[in-house]
């Protein structure tokens, strides 16, 4: 039996599995959108949605051909030898139990595998080999995103999905069965797993009582960011079904879509999907955040700091009609405070004999309001000192960022790469609206803060801070005098 079918095959696949179309099919949409759902006749949605009122169903299936956490489950009860892989490399997380289920089906399709038969046996068969998702892409393909917040993002995931296959192989090598089926004639490798993990991502849906979870035909369904339809769990069978939105009409022969979504970043939809939607104009941008690697108090902030160590830029506009961009990122105003302003940290007891280490702001414990400092600080009087510490960090990141999308191949440094075939155009696209995208928002950023900036130099405060410091460079703060009269080492102001 071929790994792999034509897609063509499916609607007999959906037929003989309970999988009902009504009033829809499955097509080539065009556009290099591939295959999505196509309206027979023109479909109409409730005028406005009602308690009680019945939507119209367009696509049902069966909750027993759902892949989610608890049908993973439900299939080691009936085949031992995945009980054997999931007891021994699952159970960890829903990612990773579906994870192990798709690596299982695929391996089986490729040689007879002895696996217990259900319908993902035939239905991963159907399933696209290629995906443009960033992890699929070349070596050569990912250096186009260098400079962009995906680069450390798609570097780190890489490095995850390579430990994750390692530790597979090391524990499924000593298992006769998973040794015969997944290191055998027909070898899995470090692709074959990125190629499950793509799958997931980018066909994973959210369902109301499931939660994660791959549906066979609605996971075919293109994204719109002005979708047709929506999906749930019907209550009296569980059956997921596609309906019709109230106020919302299909005619005949448009797509039919969904939503993946509601603004999420650019980033986030290529990253997860392989695509940017083009009605994207502005879009959230999310940068990692390194700590002070001269800050003396950096080991203890990192220990009790429990959150994402990132900057988030968000796109905004005032009642005016202003555009802004406000930032986000509690990390950054706990890197910016030192023991001089009153930080400091100290082993605690807790209740139950437990001792852990503690957070304390001008000598109370605000370990549980790690995340808000920018609220901690508004009462202190050098509270506009401390802003403008974060806001120069945060410019400076900015800039960088900034510089580095602006210094990414040109067209014709491309050129030769493409004439070889080594970069596909699709993926060059797709790298470069992202370049566009984010460099926007970078460029807006960096005009709000550097005013910003400006207004908090002005501050009374500030300038009476700085004025106080008038023998030290800026950006640096004094320090007490020693007990023989001399200064200490300068900090860094920022």
């Amino acid at each position: 039996m071929p790994s792999h079918a034509p897609i063509e095959a499916f609607p007999t696949w959906a037929h003989f599995n309970g999988v009902q179309f009504m009033g829809v099919k499955l097509q080539d949409v065009g556009h290099g959108k591939g295959f999505g759902l196509l309206a027979e006749s023109d479909v109409q949605g409730s005028a406005v949605k009602m308690v009680g009122e019945e939507t119209r169903t367009i696509l049902r299936i069966p909750r027993d051909l759902v892949l989610s956490a608890e049908a993973v489950q439900e299939y080691a009860k009936v085949d031992q030898n995945f009980k054997q892989l999931l007891e021994i490399a699952g159970r960890k997380s829903t990612r990773g139990d579906i994870l192990l289920f798709l690596v299982a089906h695929l391996a089986q399709g490729r040689q007879s595998g002895g696996l217990t038969p259900s319908p993902w046996t035939e239905y991963i068969r159907f399933l696209p080999r290629s995906i443009p998702v960033p992890t699929m892409w070349s070596d050569v393909e990912r250096q186009l995103l260098n400079g962009t917040s995906l680069e450390a993002a798609l570097k780190a995931k890489r490095a995850t999905l390579q430990t994750e296959f390692e530790g597979l192989s090391v524990m499924t090598q000593p298992l006769p069965f998973w040794d015969a089926l997944l290191w055998g004639r027909e070898e899995m490798c470090i692709e074959d797993w990125a190629l499950v993990d793509a799958w997931y991502r980018s066909r994973c849906l959210e369902l109301p009582r499931s939660g994660a979870a791959m549906v066979p035909g609605l996971d075919m369904v293109n994204h719109s960011s002005q979708p047709s339809s929506f999906y749930e769990e019907e209550d009296s069978t569980d059956d997921v079904v596609l309906l019709v939105r109230p106020g919302t009409s299909v005619s005949k022969g448009n797509e039919v879509t969904i939503s993946y979504g509601d603004a999420k970043p650019a980033s986030e939809m290529l990253f997860s999907y392989g695509f940017i939607d083009p009605s994207t104009s502005a879009s959230p941008m999310t940068l990692h955040v390194d700590p002070f690697p001269d800050d003396p108090l950096s080991v203890a902030k990192l220990h009790v700091f429990n959150g994402a160590r990132v900057l988030k830029l968000v796109e905004e506009v005032d009642e005016e009609g202003v555009c802004g961009v406000r930032w986000y990122s509690p990390f950054v105003y706990l890197m910016c405070l030192n023991e001089e302003d009153g930080l400091s940290f100290q082993v605690l007891e807790e209740p139950c004999g437990d001792r852990q280490l503690g957070l304390l702001w001008q000598g109370e414990d605000v370990s549980e309001q790690i995340d808000d400092f920018e609220t901690l600080i508004r009462d202190h009087e050098l509270c506009q000192v401390f802003r403008l510490r974060a806001v120069a960090l945060v410019l400076q990141m900015v800039q960088e960022q900034l510089a580095s999308i602006r210094n990414g191949p040109s067209d014709d440094d491309l050129e030769p790469a493409q004439e070889a075939g080594l970069l596909r155009p699709s993926c060059i696209a797709t790298a470069k609206l992202l370049r566009e995208v984010e460099g926007q928002l970078l460029a807006r950023a960096v005009e709000v803060l550097g005013r910003e900036k400006d207004t908090l130099l002005a501050d009374d405060h500030v300038v009476a801070y700085l004025g106080s410091m008038e023998h030290f460079p800026i950006g640096k703060s004094p320090q007490p005098a020693s007990a023989d009269g001399e200064d200490q080492n300068e900090a860094d102001f920022s």
